[in-house]
């Protein structure tokens, strides 16, 4: 092959052949539909489940919180429940219900049980699915501690 062969191979590779490139540009245009809608989806879903998770997680923290408190006071509902939304309030997380039982009579346990909505972002996500959960979920974190008093 000559030079001027080998710089015109160079220079026309990778092009697309002539009248090629609008087919292409359409079936592009094609895919992009198809696909666009599932990746929407799959990323509405995935922010869902971590915001989800946060909540959990901050619903944990803050039973964890409630019971640290009832087990070194009487327990007192007041003082219990002020810590639990001084937990979630940052978050912008409501409890729906906050509740406290104990001390056990022989086993000195405190239950805290603290509950909250979760309402998703991407609307009717479960009806792909099959599910019909109306948008929200109901969450719940328990938490168990001895009291300081006990023996």
């Amino acid at each position: 092959m000559s030079r001027s062969q080998s710089v015109v191979a160079r220079a026309s590779a990778g092009r697309a052949p002539v009248g090629s490139s609008r087919r292409e540009a359409g079936a592009a245009l094609i895919e992009v539909a198809f696909v666009l809608p599932i990746l929407l989806v799959l990323a509405m879903g995935m922010l869902d489940f971590g915001r989800a998770f946060h909540t959990k997680s901050l619903l944990d923290q803050a039973a964890r919180e409630g019971a640290r408190v009832a087990v070194i006071t009487t327990p007192d509902l007041d003082i219990v429940t002020s810590r639990v939304n001084a937990i979630l309030a940052p978050a912008g997380v409501a409890a729906n219900a906050i509740t406290v039982t104990g001390p056990d009579a022989g086993t000195f346990l405190d239950h805290v049980t603290v509950t909250a909505t979760f309402t998703f972002v991407t609307p009717g996500i479960f009806a792909l699915v099959g599910g019909d959960y109306g948008n929200t979920i109901t969450m719940s974190s328990q938490c168990v501690m001895r009291h300081e008093s006990g023996s």
